[in-house]
């Protein structure tokens, strides 16, 4: 096995229960993976677990890649990025986090320095996110928590990417006008 196979052909090589290709396919993509997984969870420890949740389902799913519809990377990416979401579902889901688990989740992405008020600008920010329409709150979600490109954000919710700029630009213009007044 050489580091020179490729991400799809891994992943085809998981779904027929090859071993060999799995470590190899973790080898390669674990890193990046680990990443984003660290970056949506801002702990290490959330990080490993979803990125372990993450591999656990691609040995399970993996005859479901389907190269037309996306890259390998993408895939695996989605993977990562849903099993973050449910992890941050279950916490929302325990009375005391439910509340501001989305602004919470936003503020992760914003450098500790940065995050003075802690609870109070989560519930701010919770409140304006809540005012938002439910496609464009994801857009802004997906882009800066998940750190998803606009391109990405047009295929994830499948729409064009015009829409997704509009979106993101008005919601940011909302929630900054939520947030002053």
């Amino acid at each position: 096995m050489t580091g020179s196979s490729s991400l799809p052909d891994l992943i085809h090589r998981t779904a027929r229960q090859d071993q060999a290709a799995f470590a190899e396919l973790y080898r390669q993509a674990a890193p990046q993976l680990f990443g984003i997984a660290l970056r949506i969870s801002s702990r290490r420890e959330i990080a490993e677990d979803i990125l372990q949740e993450s591999f656990v389902a691609v040995w399970v799913k993996a005859a479901d890649f389907d190269p037309q519809r996306g890259s390998a990377m993408a895939w695996l990416v989605s993977i990562v990025r849903n099993n973050a979401i449910d992890y941050t579902r279950r916490r929302a889901a325990r009375p005391e986090g439910r509340a501001v688990a989305d602004a919470e989740t936003l503020l992760a992405a914003v450098p500790a320095a940065d995050r003075t008020e802690g609870r109070a600008e989560a519930r701010a920010l919770q409140r304006c996110l809540d005012q938002l329409e439910a496609m464009p709150r994801r857009a802004v979600t997906l882009a800066y928590v998940y750190g998803l490109t606009r391109d990405e954000l047009a295929e994830q919710l499948r729409v064009p990417v015009g829409t997704v700029k509009s979106w993101i630009r008005r919601s940011l213009e909302r929630l900054q006008r939520c947030l002053d007044g």
